[in-house]
């Protein structure tokens, strides 16, 4: 993938709050030095990525994952996975920029559907394994449906940098993702957990989480 603008933005409105946890939950005490040396294996993280289709939805995922990467490739000590995965939701999860643009019931209508439809359709040709291919199927109603992921950028990804261990910390995000939008996530088995795919349900409700 090219180093565009993109990518240097999602830097920008992320790296603050990644700082912040390296010192409030790792406790690290030179967080300016290691978001420094994160931020140019950052930007070879992302230029090892194989280019992305036009207007595929998983490319935030990629550049996130590079984030959280960068950043504990970084680190000196490796924290354990269960620390990550709070250290990851805590910088992930209060940035208002992201609060905002998942507040929203766009999956749970008819137009809605039939874009996630249409691209699980296009999702079956596409090779590249920093991508995603999936299914959807449609719920008893507008308000659910479930994806079952097939393929996982994410996964791909860390294993491609030796480090799969934190792939739960992003993982975990679908959770808490879920949540802000009001809506209850169920997965009973994931492709890093040796399954067959990622079964992913979502049930949504009218009433907004308050954030």
């Amino acid at each position: 993938m090219r180093y565009g603008m993109m990518e240097r933005l999602m830097w920008t409105a992320f790296k603050g709050g990644y700082k912040r946890e390296l010192e409030h939950t790792l406790h690290i005490g030179n967080s300016s030095e290691v978001m420094k040396k994160a931020h140019k294996k950052y930007r070879e993280m992302i230029e090892s990525v194989q280019e992305f289709r036009p207007r595929n939805r998983f490319v935030v995922n990629i550049i996130l994952s590079s984030i959280l990467g960068s950043i504990y490739l970084s680190l000196e000590e490796k924290p354990a996975i269960e620390q990550m995965i709070i250290f990851n939701r805590e910088a992930v999860m209060n940035n208002k920029i992201l609060l905002k643009s998942i507040i929203s019931e766009k999956n749970y209508t008819v137009k809605g559907q039939h874009t996630l439809a249409e691209g699980a359709k296009k999702s079956e040709s596409d090779n590249n394994p920093y991508s995603w291919q999936y299914t959807f199927q449609a719920g008893k109603s507008l308000m659910e449906f479930t994806i079952y992921f097939k393929t996982c950028g994410i996964c791909h990804l860390y294993k491609q940098w030796k480090i799969p261990e934190i792939t739960p910390a992003m993982c975990k995000l679908d959770y808490d993702m879920a949540y802000v939008n009001n809506t209850e996530f169920l997965r009973e088995q994931t492709l890093f957990d040796g399954g067959e795919y990622c079964d992913c349900h979502y049930i949504h409700s009218q009433d907004i989480h308050a954030v």
